[in-house]
């Protein structure tokens, strides 16, 4: 059976709590509760991909971001959360060389 667990947990702030979500079924539970007012596409969106992570159709880590986006978007993201796979730690010049 595939693991579902998040690698690192997102951190999520609500009005109470900062809450771990340490993996897919967890971000569902999380998105299920979210009020249907402020649903939108990115919502959707993130709900997808649980969902295919869950039918295996994408990757636990693909699912993980897209959470992560609709977490920042909706303005609950406790932390910043870079991937290590956007080299987001990294700035290059123009010339292609490090500052």
């Amino acid at each position: 059976m595939t693991s579902l667990a998040f690698r690192a947990p997102v951190q999520v702030k609500t009005s109470d709590a900062i809450h771990d979500i340490n993996s897919v079924r967890e971000a569902l539970v999380f998105l299920n509760h979210w009020p249907k007012g402020r649903r939108g596409p990115i919502y959707s969106c993130a709900v997808r991909s649980c969902n295919a992570a869950i039918a295996k159709q994408m990757t636990t880590e693909q699912a993980r971001q897209a959470f992560v986006g609709f977490a920042r978007i909706a303005g609950v993201l406790a932390i910043s959360d870079f991937s290590p796979l956007a080299g987001a730690d990294q700035k290059l010049s123009v010339s292609g060389r490090s500052p």
